[in-house]
């Protein structure tokens, strides 16, 4: 589990360099050499949460839940639950 925390905190550190970059590019439409340079720092930063992100989800494992799909039995005992829970009285319907 603390990996996966890792992992979302990469993808958001990847998220929000792109868009930096990107936001510098639609404010920048023209721009000369020197203020090209200020890209550099972007990349940068970029290319760390991508570095730190891979090195994250090397050995990561995802873990899927697939449930059983349900039985007639499973359906009518649904259906009895919402038989007896409908229209209750302070429930909102």
């Amino acid at each position: 589990m603390e990996t996966d925390n890792h992992i979302v905190k990469y993808k958001g550190q990847i998220r929000k360099s792109a868009i930096n970059i990107l936001v510098w590019l639609e404010n920048n439409p023209n721009p000369n050499e020197e203020k090209a340079n200020e890209l550099a720092p972007l990349q940068a930063k970029l290319k760390d949460a991508v570095f730190n992100f891979r090195e994250n989800i090397k050995d990561w494992d995802k873990h899927t839940f697939i449930s059983q799909p349900l039985g007639d039995n499973r359906i009518e005992e649904h259906k009895e639950f919402l038989a007896e829970h409908q229209n209750v009285e302070g429930s909102g319907n």
